[in-house]
C-alpha cells in the first residue's frame, strides 16, 4: 500500500471490519497530473481486465450547489471507453483538484450520501474494487476489497 495514501481508507466511511478487508495501491503515475493518450491506454486495459467490458462509468464532481437549502452534492456521470479518450483528457483538464470515479458500465446511481469520501466508500463496498484519479491528478489508485 501507498503510504501517501493510506490515511485515504480511513476517510471514506468503511466500518472497521470491511476497512480489515480494503486495499489501495497506486495503479498508473500521471507526470505533471497530464492525462497522456498511451497512460489512459493502460488505465482502460486494465478497466477491462477488472468490469470484463471496455466501458465503464465516470463520475466527478463540481462545487455542492443549493437546492432548497441543502448543500446537494451532484455527480455528473458519463459511460465512456476508449473511443472517448478525448473526452476523459478533457474532464480531467476542467475538473482539476477533484476526484474521477471509475466503475462498472451497469453502475447504480442511487448512493445515499453528499459526502465525496464516502461515496467512494459506498461504492468500494458494493461493486469490491474500483479506480480512482486523485485530486492532483498525478496517480490512479486502485481499491479493492480482498475476500
Amino acid at each position: 500500500m501507498e503510504s501517501s495514501w493510506e490515511g485515504f481508507l480511513d476517510i471514506i466511511g468503511l466500518n472497521q471490519k470491511v476497512r480489515q478487508k480494503a486495499e489501495l495501491k497506486t495503479l498508473i503515475e500521471f507526470p505533471l497530473a497530464e492525462p497522456k493518450k498511451d497512460l489512459l491506454i493502460s488505465l482502460f486495459d486494465f478497466i477491462t481486465s477488472i468490469y470484463g467490458t471496455e466501458k465503464c462509468t465516470i463520475l466527478w464532481w463540481y462545487e455542492p450547489s443549493c437546492i432548497i437549502g441543502k448543500n446537494i452534492i451532484n455527480p455528473y456521470i458519463k459511460i465512456i471507453s476508449k473511443d472517448d479518450l478525448k473526452y476523459l483528457q478533457g474532464v480531467w483538464e476542467r475538473i482539476g483538484g477533484d476526484y474521477i470515479l471509475f466503475l462498472p458500465e451497469e453502475f447504480n446511481t442511487k448512493v445515499d450520501t453528499n459526502d465525496e469520501e464516502e461515496f467512494i466508500g459506498v461504492c468500494l463496498t458494493q461493486y469490491s474494487q474500483l479506480l480512482l484519479k486523485t485530486p492532483d491528478g498525478n496517480e490512479v489508485l486502485y481499491l479493492r476489497l480482498n475476500e
